[in-house]
């Protein structure tokens, strides 16, 4: 499963939220502090200037329980009699998943912790200094006021709060109103949403509420909408391996969880698209199947939200991982994106099943038009749309006549949802900005885009105006280290450090990051140090490849002309750009031949997936046959005796013979085994190494040689991010993608 727009969402905000209005009886509840972190209590985070920790309900329970016993030991059989409530079965191992958990949230090292510390055979305490809270009655003639952090303040100016990227406090937001304050936020929101009194007068301004938790289920919820009548919440869940599938949950009022999830889809796939019939008796998803392509499906439900009978395939839809269906308020319809004649689009079905009818038609060599959102009154549908020629994306509006008019002019190069806003006129989009996914309205008045304060993906409108999306995060840093041992970070930044390839000596490393703000890629010393940015990537992301002499990188960016992504190469001392080959195909990871000056990558040129091998200074290429049609990744053998390569849509892979008597045979090695997924995977002289995750995220080397395959090392499910991804040093160093924090829940808001 890939969240939602490839990766998670969690509240963003400079400051701690207010209070309820009415404060808890305990004051540990309003929050207090934990050395530099303010712990928000109520909204189940930490908060440290603009950067904000999300920890799961018990998780912070044990936090709490620990800070009222400060600096004491706490024994481990009081945290199950009163975390756990004496559940002896469950709690040991939910114990140490919490621990781990509070630890990952803090940045703390078990081996020289700075807050929570083991005390050997005995249980925890705190070793930070806690600020205890102080009871405070409510008050009636100003604003509620949250609890404060010494170092916050809600009349800060937002220029204040946002710290540089060499902060030791890592700020995640840059001072360009972005890290505004939530109360603001609240304005913008609502001052759009909700009718004035007279066109041209001023908007009314309703406060925001604190977000509201609809799922906090172990593993993610990456999309989700609200019945019709509020009853109900249907959600595509993750649960850490497979696929994700849609579940369904009872809400009772006030939105509160009121049933365990009940499964919907199973067996149908990946699900990527959910919607609800207007009147709750039915939901459309779309789901990815094991073969690559996308199904549609319709499950008709009771008034009580139980599947009526098995649900009814409708047709076929585009492979996409990201939202690609929407439902008519009138019941008539459902758009959805799809694939006809070679041509993406927005297509319409009816809700039975029957022929589809063609919408939009997406531009040649770009995605098919994705996200689509139906104004409240029906006529009108907000879509997503992509320029081929560089990657970004903006937003359009079509009528049920096929008429689309472009909307913004934003040139995005993510998007991670799209929804109408309350007054059926505004947007409300979910985008990146540094390493967080953030909601943000565009006014239709003014053509503004107005930052609401939330991280968010997904966003759905509810029936009454709320506003219920993902809460997601994934911040991901490169790690040093070997296969039986969890490694090291290798380096640190205010984003996500991706896809890490050592330079043939284990001198460098070149990697991918957002820290300039938008996908580049990167170069740094093995130690870290010394990074700089080489190259702007277009939105794309794939791992680059060093030439065999260390000289040049090989990378998928925006270097054809008037800024095309294609397959590109750079000077590893970011000289020389140029394209290889830009011609508005797709192309997978690039890879050098070891002993000649050309380039292996796959691609779709001509229309379907196969290798492709190009003249490293650019040229005419050649297809390559292979007996599988293969998926973005290949690796050549040192020796250049041949290559590995991934089948399209499954784990397994292949080794191709290119010297000798076997040249051009092939053979299959099956690196994940029942009930496990393939992460990554690379070529040793051993043998290929895999990195797979079922109950745990085991290393595995499949010999050369034929032998059975053996474990190099295993992990906890979470250690690494969801496609993580590794290499392997030519002294064999281990390089690795390691997760600091992957969070993904539902919440609303109102």
């Amino acid at each position: 499963m890939a969240p939602l727009g490839s990766s998670a969402l969690r509240l963003s905000s400079p400051r701690p939220l207010p209070p309820p209005p009415h404060p808890s009886q305990d004051p540990w509840q309003d929050g207090f502090q934990l050395g530099d972190w303010w712990v928000d209590v109520s909204g189940n985070r930490l908060v440290r200037d603009a950067e904000v920790r999300p920890l799961r309900h018990k998780a912070m329970a044990l936090l709490v329980m620990l800070a009222r016993h400060e600096g004491r030991t706490v024994a481990r059989e009081d945290i199950v009699n009163e975390v756990w409530d004496g559940n002896q079965f469950v709690a040991p191992k939910a114990i140490n998943t919490a621990v781990w958990t509070i630890r990952q949230a803090l940045g703390d090292d078990p081996d020289t912790p700075r807050y929570l510390e083991t005390i050997a055979k005995k249980g925890y305490r705190l070793v930070a200094p806690v600020s205890h809270p102080i009871a405070r009655e409510p008050t009636h003639d100003a604003p509620a006021g949250g609890p404060r952090s010494p170092s916050t303040d809600l009349g800060v100016d937002a220029a204040h709060v946002s710290g540089s990227p060499d902060s030791p406090r890592r700020s995640r937001w840059i001072a360009t109103g972005l890290g505004g304050a939530l109360l603001l936020a609240a304005a913008a929101w609502w001052a759009g949403s909700r009718p004035s009194a007279a066109p041209d007068g001023p908007r009314s301004v309703s406060p925001l509420s604190a977000p509201e938790a609809l799922s906090q289920e172990e593993g993610v919820e990456y999309l989700a909408a609200q019945s019709p009548d509020g009853r109900h919440l249907a959600f595509a869940w993750w649960r850490g391996q497979g696929v994700g599938e849609l579940h369904l949950r009872d809400l009772a009022s006030g939105g509160r969880p009121a049933s365990p999830p009940r499964p919907v889809s199973h067996g149908a796939g990946d699900v990527h698209g959910l919607a609800w019939a207007p009147d709750g008796h039915a939901l459309a998803f779309a789901a990815m199947q094991a073969d690559g392509s996308c199904a549609l499906w319709r499950q008709d439900l009771g008034t009580d939200g139980r599947a009526t009978k098995e649900r009814q395939r409708l047709g076929r839809c585009a492979p996409l991982y990201t939202a690609t269906l929407a439902w008519s308020p009138d019941g008539r319809w459902l758009v959805y994106s799809g694939e006809q004649d070679g041509a993406g689009g927005l297509f319409l079905m009816s809700p039975q099943g029957g022929t589809p009818r063609r919408l939009t038609t997406a531009a040649p060599g770009a995605m098919a038009d994705h996200q689509p959102s139906w104004s409240p009154d029906g006529r009108h549908i907000a879509f997503v749309r992509q320029d081929p020629a560089d990657g970004t994306r903006d937003v359009y509006e079509t009528t049920l006549e096929g008429e689309p008019r472009r909307l913004t002019q934003l040139r995005l190069h993510h998007v991670h949802g799209l929804a109408h806003a309350p007054d059926g006129q505004d947007l409300v989009l979910s985008t990146t900005v540094q390493d967080l996914r953030v909601l943000q309205r565009w006014q239709r008045h003014d053509g503004r885009v107005v930052p609401l304060g939330l991280e968010g993906s997904a966003p759905s409108r509810a029936s009454d105006g709320s506003l219920v999306y993902a809460l997601m995060r994934s911040h991901v840093s490169l790690a040093q280290g070997r296969f039986d041992a969890l490694p090291r970070r290798a380096m640190q930044s205010i984003a996500s450090d991706r896809w890490p390839r050592p330079d043939p000596r284990g001198e460098r490393v070149a990697f991918v990051s957002r820290r300039s703000g938008s996908l580049a890629l990167w170069v740094a010393h093995a130690d870290g140090s010394q990074a700089r940015a080489l190259a702007d990537l277009g939105g794309q992301s794939e791992a680059p490849a060093w030439s065999p002499d260390g000289r040049q990188l090989a990378f998928v960016g925006a270097c054809g002309p008037g800024r095309r992504v294609g397959l590109c190469r750079i000077g590893a001392d970011g000289q020389g750009l140029a394209p290889v080959a830009a011609d508005a195909a797709g192309y997978g990871s690039p890879q050098w031949h070891p002993t000649r000056p050309e380039l292996w990558t796959v691609s779709d040129r001509g229309g379907r997936w196969q290798l492709w091998r190009f003249p490293a200074k650019g040229g005419a290429g050649q297809p390559e046959p292979t007996e599988h049609e293969p998926g973005r990744a290949l690796q050549w053998a040192a020796d250049s005796s041949g290559f590995v390569y991934q089948t399209r849509g499954s784990d397994r892979l292949r080794w191709r013979s290119a010297t000798g008597p076997q040249a051009g045979q092939e053979r299959e090695l099956v690196p994940a085994r029942h009930g496990e997924s393939l992460l990554d995977w690379q070529w040793s002289p051993r043998g290929v190494v895999a990195l797979v995750r079922g109950d745990r995220e085991r290393w595995r080397l499949l010999p050369w040689d034929g032998s059975a395959s053996h474990a190099l090392g295993d992990h906890p499910v979470g250690t690494f991010p969801e496609r993580a991804r590794f290499a392997i040093a030519t002294d064999g160093t281990l390089w690795v993608e390691l997760a600091d924090t992957n969070v993904a829940d539902i919440f609303r808001v109102r």
